[in-house]
């Protein structure tokens, strides 16, 4: 008999699915009363994103409406989901990315300048201030610069909250509720002529939004596919917490970086998000009932990925848990086998239209760091694995030197 493996994931987070796999391309289990498939590895990653598996009613409502909101394209299929896709995917040209990386590069110069004078600073908590002005000024959304503290610490709010039982899930509720409302009547405000984003911005590019009938997409929905621009890149905060932590136990990088290395900043970006926890698992249903590489799923049940385990896989991965980013200087990588944000086709299928945005954001958070004197003083950096998605305890508080 499989059991219910539901509760196992809460406790566990993380390591739940790496081990439940132990390497196998696919094993039997049964998640939320479905019986499932539990896939990884590039196999599983070409699985997953197959068309006979589909994303509509795959997450969990508590988790989605928190996480993504109501309407969001994480849970559309086929046409509808190719039409809402390209509107992300129109938005992050590389130029654009580009000048959202130049504005988080002034951001970074403008946050050290901040710290002179400062013995210390919770590095986390920065970076997610440092983020959210960055997008927001590059998106077009307006928010006095007394506010913006507080809209910074809602957006991470949502993403630091939604699979934490308790308190913390309570906070990220909340303040999800408040940034669709500001988020929709942004979008009403842009409609009626009282707001003007520059046309090419996420403020203008979701209030122009429409569906595939040709109308423009409900204020709401237009607010939530705004959010899913401005959340995912203050999220990033978790990444370059892990990246701090990184540069001080590998000083060598953090050299070749601060010296102007540009490959070796590339290189370390990579590894920050292939080695530290972000995004556990992934789900999908099935459209019917299926074989899915050895193991028979039935129509509406599911298929998660193992994130986690696909991009510490040894056999892909040599000694995963050791940082590395020698591994992206010596050829090229299988992209199912990273996949901290998706894997597929960008257009077409599910992988996330912001990678490049990750990447641009850890590396300009980098770039600013190794070059600030500054050491790492005796503090909690221990990370809680159960916890979804998790960091060091401290938040990574950084000892500033003078210049």
């Amino acid at each position: 008999m499989v059991i219910d493996r539901t509760l196992q994931l809460i406790r566990d987070g993380y390591p739940w699915a790496p081990r439940l796999r132990s390497g196998a391309a696919a094993v039997p289990i049964r998640l939320m009363g479905r019986r499932a498939a539990l896939v990884g590895g590039p196999e599983g990653v070409r699985r997953f994103y197959d068309p006979r598996l589909r994303r509509k009613g795959a997450f969990p409502p508590p988790i989605k409406l928190v996480l993504f909101g109501p309407g969001t394209v994480h849970g559309l299929d086929d046409a509808e989901h190719h039409h809402r896709k390209a509107l992300y995917v129109d938005l992050l040209t590389p130029d654009a990315v580009a000048a959202l990386g130049d504005r988080a590069a002034d951001e970074w110069r403008s946050a050290l300048r901040r710290w002179a004078g400062r013995d210390r600073v919770v590095l986390f908590d920065e970076a997610v201030q440092v983020l959210a002005a960055s997008v927001l000024g590059w998106g077009g959304v307006p928010v006095p610069q007394e506010e913006l503290p507080e809209w910074a610490r809602r957006l991470a709010a949502v993403v630091d909250g939604f699979a934490t039982p308790g308190p913390e899930y309570l906070r990220a509720a909340l303040a999800r509720r408040r940034l669709d409302r500001w988020a929709a009547d942004l979008v009403r405000q842009v409609r009626a002529g009282r707001l003007r984003p520059a046309p090419g911005t996420a403020l203008h590019t979701a209030a122009g939004a429409t569906g595939l009938d040709g109308r423009p997409l409900p204020p709401r929905t237009a607010g939530v596919a705004l959010l899913n621009v401005l959340r995912p890149t203050v999220a990033v905060a978790w990444f370059i917490a892990f990246a701090g932590v990184a540069l001080h136990e590998h000083p060598e990088w953090r050299t070749r970086i601060a010296g102007g290395d540009d490959a070796a900043l590339d290189a370390f970006s990579q590894e920050v998000r292939r080695r530290y926890p972000f995004v556990p698992v992934l789900a999908a249903k099935a459209r019917a009932e299926q074989d899915v590489l050895g193991v028979r799923v039935p129509r509406g049940g599911l298929v998660v990925l193992d994130v986690h385990g696909t991009d510490h896989d040894p056999e892909h991965w040599p000694d995963p848990d050791r940082f590395d980013p020698q591994r992206f200087l010596t050829g090229d990588v299988d992209p199912d086998t990273l996949v901290p944000q998706g894997g597929g086709d960008v257009r077409t299928g599910h992988r996330c239209p912001g990678e490049a945005v990750v990447l641009t954001m850890i590396a300009e958070a980098v770039r600013a760091l190794a070059g600030l004197e500054h050491t790492l003083p005796p503090q909690d950096l221990r990370v809680d694995m159960s916890r979804m998605p998790t960091r060091p305890r401290s938040g990574v508080v950084l000892a500033l030197q003078e210049r």
